[in-house]
C-alpha cells in the first residue's frame, strides 16, 4: 500500500491541480459524455473482461479474494515474478513490439488500452472532477484510476495462482506511463484535437433474473483527416474491439461511422505461466455521435450471446426534459436482453434466456 501512495504523491505533486484548458469532458449533457463519471468508468473499466463469452458474467462467481491475494504478490515482488516467466519473454510480449504472433501481442493492448485509453481516462476524469468543483481534481482522479485498474486486475486474475506478468506490465508500466503522458498538454492537444479520441464505452447494466453484468466494457473512438476527402475521416474504434472504417458528418455537430474487424470472443492459456491470449470472431459496429459524444450504436458479430447489440444514449430521444438511455442484446437462440440506462448506478436489465 506504500507504493500506490508514495505513487500517488508523486503523480499529484509533478502533475500539479491547475487546467488550462478542458479536452476530454465539457460538461456535455447528451450522449455518452452525459453518462461519463467516476462510476460508471470503474464499472466499465473493472469488469471489461465479463463481455467475453463465455464469462462468468455473476460477479458472485467471481474469485476476488483469490484475485486481490495474487495481483498483490505479483505487483509487489515485480522482479521475482518476471525472472520465474523470463526477462526476455516478458520484454518481448509484454512491453515492446517484438512479438507478433497471436500468442505473443500482449503488448498491444497495453498501448492501446493502458497507456493511451487510461492515460486519456486519467485526464478526463480529472477534468470531470475540476469540471464539477472537487479540490484536487488530479489527485482524485489518481485514486479513481487506481481503483479501476486494480479491479480489473484482480477480475481478469480470477482464481489465477502463482506468477502472472500481465498486471506487473499492466499497472508498473503503462498504467504510469499513460498519467505521466497524459500529464502533458501537448499530448492531451494532439490525441484530442488532431485524432479526436473519445471513451465510446458501454452502458453497464445489471440483468434479472440471475443478477448478471451485461453490457459492459471500455471503448475508445478515433476520427482522423484524410488527404482523400475533407468530409471522409479515418474511424477506428478499439477495446476488446477492434474496428477500422470511415466517418461522415451528417450536420454541423453529427457524425456517421461505420468500422468493420474483431472482437474477443473467449480467453484461452497459452502456456503454464498464467499467460493468456483471446479467440476472435467478426465483428460490424455502426456509430452516430453529436460532438464527440456518442449517441448511438449497433452491432453485428459472430458471438453467440451478443450476436446483436444497440446502445442508445441519453439525448438521442428526448421526452420533454426525460432524457432516455435504452440498450438491447439479442442472441442467435432469439432471447434478448433489454436495459434501461441511468448515470451512476448499474442499470436495470430483463433477460429473457432460453
Amino acid at each position: 500500500m506504500l507504493k500506490y501512495i508514495l505513487l500517488l504523491l508523486l503523480t499529484t505533486a509533478v502533475c500539479g491541480q491547475d487546467f488550462s484548458h478542458y479536452y476530454y469532458y465539457t460538461g456535455k449533457e447528451y450522449g455518452s459524455e452525459s453518462q461519463y463519471n467516476p462510476v460508471s468508468l470503474i464499472l466499465n473499466g473493472s469488469f471489461d473482461i465479463l463481455q467475453l463469452q463465455p464469462a462468468m458474467r455473476d460477479v458472485r462467481t467471481i474469485d476476488f479474494a483469490t484475485g486481490t491475494t495474487n495481483v498483490w504478490r505479483n505487483l509487489s515482488d515485480p522482479f521475482t515474478n518476471i525472472n520465474k516467466y523470463g526477462w526476455w519473454k516478458f520484454l518481448r510480449r509484454e512491453v515492446f513490439p517484438l512479438d507478433w504472433s497471436k500468442q505473443g501481442k500482449q503488448w498491444w493492448p497495453n498501448y492501446q488500452l493502458h497507456l493511451i485509453g487510461g492515460g486519456m481516462e486519467y485526464r478526463a476524469m480529472a477534468e470531470y472532477f475540476d469540471y464539477h468543483g472537487y479540490p484536487y481534481p488530479k489527485t482524485f482522479s489518481v485514486l479513481t484510476m487506481a481503483a479501476f485498474q486494480l479491479l480489473n486486475e484482480i477480475t481478469e486474475n480470477n482464481s489465477t495462482v502463482g506468477t502472472n506478468v500481465d498486471p506487473i506490465s499492466d499497472f508498473w508500466i503503462f498504467d504510469i506511463g499513460g498519467v505521466l503522458l497524459f500529464s502533458n498538454e501537448e499530448v492531451c492537444r494532439f490525441f484530442s484535437e488532431d485524432l479526436n479520441l473519445a471513451d465510446w464505452s458501454l452502458q453497464p447494466g445489471l440483468t434479472v433474473p440471475g443478477w448478471k453484468v451485461h453490457n459492459v466494457g471500455q471503448n475508445f473512438s478515433i476520427k482522423v483527416k484524410t488527404p482523400l476527402s475533407e468530409k471522409i475521416r479515418f474511424f477506428y474504434y478499439c477495446g476488446l474491439n477492434g474496428l477500422t472504417g470511415a466517418s461522415l458528418p451528417t450536420g454541423p455537430e453529427t457524425n456517421l461511422s461505420i468500422g468493420i474487424g474483431l472482437r474477443a470472443k473467449n480467453q484461452i492459456n497459452i502456456d503454464n505461466m498464467n499467460e493468456k491470449s483471446v479467440e476472435t470472431v467478426w465483428n460490424v459496429g455502426l456509430f452516430y455521435d453529436r460532438n464527440n459524444s456518442l449517441l448511438a450504436s449497433l452491432f453485428l458479430s459472430g458471438m453467440t450471446d451478443y450476436f446483436i447489440t444497440a446502445n442508445v444514449y441519453p439525448g438521442f430521444v428526448e421526452l420533454g426534459k426525460i432524457k432516455p438511455g435504452l440498450w438491447l442484446v439479442l442472441k442467435q437462440n432469439g432471447s434478448s436482453i433489454i436495459g434501461i440506462s441511468t448515470n451512476y448506478v448499474f442499470n436495470i436489465g430483463v433477460d429473457t434466456e432460453r
